[in-house]
């Protein structure tokens, strides 16, 4: 071999070193690697690298050149391949590999784990999924006669009454209250934009004994006053919101609407008006508690403060806090005025405390005849003169009333002192002779069935002539012509 060939086989050398080291020879296997290991698909490169086409031996090109076909043939495929855009020529790097582990576009291939790997992960619990309480969900009636349709166990009923914010109240009574009694039932008659001023569309005063009456409840809960914080107008001028003259009118209509339902023979609890958002609304509802509380404690009749439930630690209004479970959730509407499902049910707590207390108390039943009579309901008016009348009474002691068996003859008790008996027991008074009141006759008299004061002379006793030491006829009387002598 001369000189000048083996000074090209040396340049050659280094050539194909790299060559098989890259394994773009696939004849010659890279230095210390198996022929296996060379031809494995980490080494090989794409079938596609270097040109847009699969690379071919140049007599394979040749091979596959199909023959020259017809022009009119050509044409079509020749159209198609000027509209479509060249490929892009794809490149590799024998550190492509390596560079891939890093792409986030590259596909991950998910190898899953065998049955008996010792390294498989340990299945992934489900977080506990935590039931929330359930929310009693009471129901209210409209009547009382629907409620007893519904369950033949109601004994009891909790008739509510009042304006648009007296239906979360009755809700709230039948969620807690009556939901833990089988034998108790709401029944609400509330009255959107009512109230107990003039100047209400709907007069309580009157419907509020005709619900009573019908519905013969066995506690009666009020709440209501949101709409009267306006000046009142009658004939007399018109009454500024909290002036002397406007207390006195509207005091006077509760006094007259709480009487109406006091002579029911009914418990009553009024429930006062709750804070709000609007701090000059909410100053308003205050004064108003104070006069509804000095009214309905007047009447010998419960008043219930909602004020705490529904303000924080420093008396400020809150839309959302705690509700009866001490769960925090929203009690207020948007308006800062209504109350939510929750927020009804806190405005009940604070009444139903007093329910079963009022609900032991006994029904009196002439209160429930005087209730379902309306005559009887009116004041009751003593009879003087005429005939009888619903509800009237006999006055105590007049001639024809009858005795009146008084509590310590019954228990055989020392009989009261005489006051005692004519003013407190209405006995009559004894009667003395000669007093105004004696109405004997002949005057002086006892009566028919008692012997005489005086006996009458009987008339064999008395003479038949003139009575001994009579002055005969024509003498003057005893006294006249004193000092003169006859003649």
């Amino acid at each position: 071999m001369s000189a000048r060939r083996i000074a090209r086989v040396l340049k050659a050398l280094p050539l194909a070193l790299v060559l098989a080291a890259g394994g773009l020879c696939p004849s010659v296997p890279p230095l210390g690697i198996t022929p296996a290991l060379a031809q494995s698909d980490w080494f090989r490169p794409p079938g596609n690298v270097g040109s847009p086409a699969t690379r071919q031996a140049p007599s394979q090109q040749r091979q596959a050149q199909p023959r020259q076909q017809p022009r009119r043939q050509q044409a079509a495929p020749q159209a198609q391949r000027r509209q479509a855009p060249p490929p892009q020529r794809q490149t590799w790097s024998p550190f492509q590999p390596f560079l891939n582990l890093f792409r986030s576009d590259q596909p991950r291939r998910m190898v899953p784990s065998r049955p008996n790997d010792s390294y498989a992960a340990p299945p992934v619990a489900a977080p506990p999924v935590i039931a929330q309480p359930a929310v009693p969900r009471g129901t209210v009636f409209d009547t009382a006669a629907a409620a007893r349709d519904e369950s033949d166990a109601i004994k009891e009923i909790v008739l509510v009454l009042g304006d648009e914010l007296a239906a979360p109240l009755a809700q709230g009574l039948a969620d807690g209250f009556a939901a833990d009694r089988e034998s108790v039932a709401v029944v609400a008659r509330t009255e959107p934009g009512s109230g107990f001023g003039p100047l209400s569309g709907f007069d309580w005063i009157s419907k509020g004994r005709q619900f009573t009456a019908g519905e013969q409840p066995n506690v009666v809960v009020v709440f209501a006053g949101m709409n009267d914080l306006t000046p009142i107008d009658d004939p007399a001028g018109r009454a500024e919101l909290f002036d002397e003259r406007w207390r006195d009118l509207y005091g006077r209509r509760v006094d007259d609407f709480l009487l109406g339902l006091k002579l029911a023979g009914r418990p009553v609890v009024v429930v006062g008006l709750p804070p709000v958002e609007d701090p000059a609304a909410n100053e308003r509802n205050v004064q108003l508690n104070a006069l509804l509380k000095e009214r309905t404690e007047r009447a010998g009749l419960v008043f219930a403060d909602v004020t705490d439930g529904f303000v924080d630690e420093e008396g400020k209004f809150m839309m959302s806090g705690p509700d009866v479970d001490g769960q925090r959730r929203r009690l207020r509407n948007a308006d800062g005025v209504g109350f939510t499902r929750a927020g009804g049910r806190k405005l009940a707590f604070f009444v139903d405390r007093h329910l079963d207390a009022l609900l032991a108390q006994p029904i009196d039943p002439a209160a429930a005849a005087a209730a379902a009579n309306p005559a009887e309901a009116r004041p009751s008016i003593i009879l003087l003169t005429g005939g009888a009348s619903a509800g009237a009474r006999t006055l105590a002691g007049a001639p024809g009333a009858p005795a009146v068996a008084t509590p310590a003859i019954l228990s055989g008790r020392p009989e009261e002192p005489e006051p005692a008996r004519a003013l407190v027991s209405g006995a009559a008074l004894p009667v003395v002779a000669g007093r105004t009141d004696d109405f004997r006759w002949p005057a002086g008299q006892p009566a028919a069935t008692a012997e005489p004061l005086v006996p009458a002379a009987p008339a064999s006793v008395l003479p038949a002539g003139p009575l001994p030491n009579a002055a005969p006829a024509g003498t003057p009387a005893s006294g006249a012509g004193v000092g003169t002598t006859a003649p």
